[in-house]
């Protein structure tokens, strides 16, 4: 790519993270404001407000994502599998640096009381411990089918991959059957009934009396470890895949904090319609989140079929950003194209979208809501979901090279 290309393509993202940023010192404001004098058509006003700028903060964060993973090549899929099928553990420690920098992160915005992770999906759920072992496992299988994790198969279809949206509508398909459809029973009266009877899925308070800086220390510490021990001539040592990882742990943080941000404002500006944090209503639709898309693909294609009876939120925004995102970063890059892969991958492609469906919505997440957006929490669900993802993904190259091996 041309210097010149190279030159708008990060003069985009800077622009865009400013506008993000933009955004979050709006939401600040409306989180920090005494309401008490205003009107009702003010109040009205403000709300308005708070939605439309988590919407397009949710277009421009989902944009963000998905030109730094289409220029990278970034891919959770590859970070597990590749321990067995390269033996280069690159993509694994890109993935670590995005942890090393969004568990702090977040977990300051916590401190600070800008994000309630209390009340995240990760912290404040069931402990549904098979839900998340069979979940993982098989949406980990699913990733090596599909050639590339729930982030990565979008950002291929938006750059021209066929495969790749075969895959994603394979996990459309799945998702949503998976959340509402043929396959939920299963769902619901099989797995998620066997839970472990914890107070919350917070890991410091899991530990007891340990404090909360000393867990965060202690995985840090073996994060850094992990990554300063990759070989010499490793493609680890450039900067290309550490700003890679570092870009997307800061992409989750501000998802974090914007949403987060937005759960204190909307009963701060209206008292009246929401009695505080536990309110049910508040947390249906304003419940502190990062980014996933194992609910926000499914919504997303109920969105564009029914439109009149549903209304666009962050999860959705995200994932047309993501696409129009890797679409223009493709383009400017000079990397976009039409390619049909052969008919053998395509029906990879077909069951490993079917697999991804299924398992991220049993397991509450995919490897991005689970392995980025939940760890940075410190869920103990997001560790375990995340630790049979890295097994299901290793069995599933294991597998597939097995099965190829034999046929040839």
């Amino acid at each position: 790519m041309s210097k010149g290309r190279k030159f708008i393509g990060i003069a985009l993202m800077t622009g865009v993270f400013l506008w993000i940023i933009y955004y979050i010192v709006r939401m600040k404001g409306y989180a920090s404001m005494d309401a008490s004098s205003l009107s009702d058509e003010q109040i009205a006003a403000i709300k308005n407000s708070i939605q439309s700028s988590v919407i397009i903060s949710g277009l421009l964060i989902g944009g963000l994502l998905g030109a730094v993973v289409q220029r990278s090549k970034f891919c959770i899929a590859a970070a597990c599998h590749n321990i067995v099928t390269t033996n280069d553990m690159t993509q694994t420690r890109a993935y670590a640096m995005a942890l090393f920098v969004a568990i702090p992160a977040t977990q300051l915005l916590y401190r600070l009381g800008s994000v309630d992770i209390a009340h995240s999906i990760y912290i404040d759920s069931p402990f549904t411990w098979l839900s998340y072992i069979a979940g993982g496992f098989i949406f980990g299988i699913g990733i090596v089918y599909a050639g590339g994790c729930a982030s990565r198969i979008l950002v291929r279809a938006g750059e021209g991959n066929l495969g790749g949206l075969v895959s994603v509508l394979a996990f459309i398909f799945s998702s949503g059957a998976t959340l509402w459809g043929i396959t939920a029973k299963l769902r619901v009266d099989y797995f998620d009934k066997l839970t472990l009877d914890l107070k919350n899925q917070y890991l410091p308070d899991m530990f007891g009396g340990v404090p909360a800086w000393a867990v965060i220390l202690v995985i840090e510490a073996a994060l850094l470890a992990f990554m300063l021990k990759s070989p010499k001539e490793s493609e680890w040592r450039g900067w290309r895949w550490p700003m890679a990882g570092a870009a997307i742990g800061l992409i989750v943080v501000v998802a974090w904090w914007i949403n987060g941000l937005a759960f204190k404002a909307v009963p701060n500006v209206d008292s009246f319609s929401f009695t505080g944090p536990n309110d049910p209503t508040l947390l249906q639709t304003w419940r502190p989140k990062s980014l996933t898309f194992a609910l926000a693909d499914a919504q997303t294609f109920r969105y564009i079929i029914l439109w009149t009876g549903e209304s666009i939120n962050f999860a959705i925004a995200t994932v047309l950003g993501v696409l129009a995102g890797s679409f223009i970063a493709a383009l400017i890059s000079g990397t976009f194209q039409w390619v049909a892969p052969p008919l053998q991958q395509f029906k990879y492609n077909l069951v490993g979208g079917l697999l991804m469906g299924f398992g991220a919505v049993l397991a509450m997440g995919c490897n991005i809501g689970q392995g980025l957006s939940g760890i940075s929490s410190l869920s103990a669900g997001s560790v375990l979901t995340m630790a049979f993802i890295f097994f299901g993904a290793i069995a599933g190259a294991k597998f597939m090279t097995w099965s190829i091996m034999r046929e040839a």
